[in-house]
Protein backbone atom coordinates (compact mmCIF):
# COMPACT_ATOMS: atom_id res chain seq x y z
CA UNK A 1 0.00 0.00 0.00
CA UNK A 2 2.75 2.51 0.95
CA UNK A 3 4.42 1.99 -2.36
CA UNK A 4 0.88 2.76 -4.14
CA UNK A 5 0.74 6.26 -2.61
CA UNK A 6 4.47 6.55 -3.58
CA UNK A 7 4.07 5.65 -7.07
CA UNK A 8 1.04 8.09 -7.14
CA UNK A 9 3.49 10.53 -5.84
CA UNK A 10 6.29 10.30 -8.41
CA UNK A 11 9.11 11.25 -7.09
CA UNK A 12 10.62 9.38 -4.09
CA UNK A 13 9.40 11.07 -0.73
CA UNK A 14 11.57 12.33 1.62
CA UNK A 15 11.18 10.45 5.00
CA UNK A 16 9.19 13.04 6.90
CA UNK A 17 7.01 12.65 3.90
CA UNK A 18 6.62 8.99 4.70
CA UNK A 19 5.94 9.70 8.69
CA UNK A 20 3.21 11.95 7.52
CA UNK A 21 1.50 9.69 5.25
CA UNK A 22 1.27 6.71 7.33
CA UNK A 23 0.39 8.83 9.75
CA UNK A 24 -2.50 9.80 7.83
CA UNK A 25 -3.47 6.44 6.94
CA UNK A 26 -3.36 5.05 10.73
CA UNK A 27 -5.45 8.30 11.71
CA UNK A 28 -8.47 7.43 8.65
CA UNK A 29 -8.05 3.78 9.79
CA UNK A 30 -8.62 4.86 13.59
CA UNK A 31 -11.05 7.37 11.96
CA UNK A 32 -13.26 4.40 10.77
CA UNK A 33 -12.93 2.34 13.03
CA UNK A 34 -14.73 4.97 15.40
CA UNK A 35 -17.05 4.93 12.48
CA UNK A 36 -17.84 1.45 12.67
CA UNK A 37 -18.46 1.45 16.46
CA UNK A 38 -20.38 4.29 16.67
CA UNK A 39 -22.79 2.68 13.73
CA UNK A 40 -22.85 -0.69 15.83
CA UNK A 41 -23.31 1.03 18.99
CA UNK A 42 -26.63 3.17 17.51
CA UNK A 43 -27.27 -0.24 15.91
CA UNK A 44 -27.37 -1.91 19.45
CA UNK A 45 -29.30 0.91 21.25
CA UNK A 46 -32.01 0.82 18.71
CA UNK A 47 -32.14 -3.19 18.79
CA UNK A 48 -32.52 -2.76 22.58
CA UNK A 49 -35.42 0.16 21.84
CA UNK A 50 -37.23 -2.14 19.66
CA UNK A 51 -36.79 -5.17 22.36
CA UNK A 52 -37.84 -2.51 24.89
CA UNK A 53 -41.10 -1.70 22.73
CA UNK A 54 -41.53 -5.51 22.33
CA UNK A 55 -41.53 -5.88 25.90
CA UNK A 56 -44.00 -2.77 26.46
CA UNK A 57 -46.22 -4.10 24.13
CA UNK A 58 -46.12 -7.75 26.05
CA UNK A 59 -46.69 -5.92 29.02
CA UNK A 60 -49.61 -4.11 28.09
CA UNK A 61 -51.15 -6.65 26.71
CA UNK A 62 -50.95 -9.18 29.62
CA UNK A 63 -52.43 -5.79 31.56
CA UNK A 64 -55.33 -6.14 28.91
CA UNK A 65 -55.43 -9.59 29.53
CA UNK A 66 -55.85 -9.67 33.24
CA UNK A 67 -58.23 -6.65 32.86
CA UNK A 68 -60.58 -9.27 30.86
CA UNK A 69 -60.12 -11.57 33.00
CA UNK A 70 -60.88 -9.73 35.87
CA UNK A 71 -64.28 -8.21 34.36
CA UNK A 72 -64.84 -11.87 33.58
CA UNK A 73 -64.21 -12.93 37.19
CA UNK A 74 -66.54 -9.75 38.33
CA UNK A 75 -69.33 -10.67 36.17
CA UNK A 76 -68.85 -14.58 37.21
CA UNK A 77 -69.38 -13.26 40.95
CA UNK A 78 -72.06 -10.67 39.89
CA UNK A 79 -74.02 -14.15 38.14
CA UNK A 80 -73.47 -16.04 41.43
CA UNK A 81 -75.17 -13.44 43.52
CA UNK A 82 -78.05 -13.25 41.52
CA UNK A 83 -78.28 -16.82 41.30
CA UNK A 84 -78.14 -16.92 45.00
CA UNK A 85 -80.76 -14.01 45.73
CA UNK A 86 -83.05 -16.23 42.97
CA UNK A 87 -82.17 -19.19 45.33
CA UNK A 88 -83.25 -17.17 48.55
CA UNK A 89 -86.51 -16.03 47.15
CA UNK A 90 -87.24 -19.52 45.74
CA UNK A 91 -86.69 -20.52 49.53
CA UNK A 92 -88.33 -17.76 50.81
CA UNK A 93 -91.34 -18.55 48.61
CA UNK A 94 -90.92 -21.96 49.91
CA UNK A 95 -91.14 -21.38 53.79
CA UNK A 96 -94.51 -18.78 52.95
CA UNK A 97 -96.11 -21.81 50.90
CA UNK A 98 -95.07 -24.21 53.42
CA UNK A 99 -96.55 -21.59 56.33
CA UNK A 100 -99.84 -21.25 54.30
CA UNK A 101 -100.40 -25.09 54.12
CA UNK A 102 -99.50 -25.41 57.83
CA UNK A 103 -102.28 -22.52 58.76
CA UNK A 104 -104.93 -24.49 56.37
CA UNK A 105 -104.33 -27.53 58.08
CA UNK A 106 -104.68 -25.66 61.75
CA UNK A 107 -107.90 -23.92 60.63
CA UNK A 108 -108.91 -27.35 59.13
CA UNK A 109 -108.03 -28.91 62.30
CA UNK A 110 -110.12 -26.15 64.04
CA UNK A 111 -113.38 -26.18 62.35
CA UNK A 112 -113.30 -30.08 62.97
CA UNK A 113 -112.88 -29.52 66.55
CA UNK A 114 -115.70 -27.03 66.61
CA UNK A 115 -117.63 -29.09 65.03
CA UNK A 116 -117.12 -32.29 66.89
CA UNK A 117 -117.95 -30.14 69.95
CA UNK A 118 -120.88 -28.73 68.41
CA UNK A 119 -122.18 -32.38 67.27
CA UNK A 120 -121.31 -33.33 70.76
CA UNK A 121 -123.36 -30.50 72.46
CA UNK A 122 -126.32 -31.40 70.21
CA UNK A 123 -126.23 -35.36 71.17
CA UNK A 124 -125.97 -34.16 74.64
CA UNK A 125 -128.80 -32.13 74.18
CA UNK A 126 -130.99 -34.77 72.38
CA UNK A 127 -130.57 -37.28 75.12
CA UNK A 128 -131.08 -34.25 77.69
CA UNK A 129 -134.41 -34.25 75.94
CA UNK A 130 -135.21 -37.71 75.75
CA UNK A 131 -134.76 -37.67 79.30
CA UNK A 132 -137.09 -35.46 80.19
CA UNK A 133 -139.62 -37.12 77.94
CA UNK A 134 -139.02 -40.56 79.71
CA UNK A 135 -139.82 -38.99 82.91
CA UNK A 136 -142.58 -36.84 81.80
CA UNK A 137 -143.65 -40.48 80.56
CA UNK A 138 -143.00 -42.11 83.75
CA UNK A 139 -145.03 -39.34 85.75
CA UNK A 140 -147.82 -39.65 83.31
CA UNK A 141 -147.81 -43.23 83.75
CA UNK A 142 -147.66 -42.84 87.79
CA UNK A 143 -150.61 -40.40 88.17
CA UNK A 144 -153.24 -42.92 86.13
Amino acid sequence: MMEDLMSMMGSAPSDAAKKALVKKAIVRRAVKKALVKKAIKKKAVKKALVRKAVKRKAVKKAVKRKAIKRRVVKKAIKRKAVKRRVVKKAVKRKAVKKALVRKAVKRKAVKKAVKRKAVKKAVKRRAVKKAVKRRAVKKAAKKQ
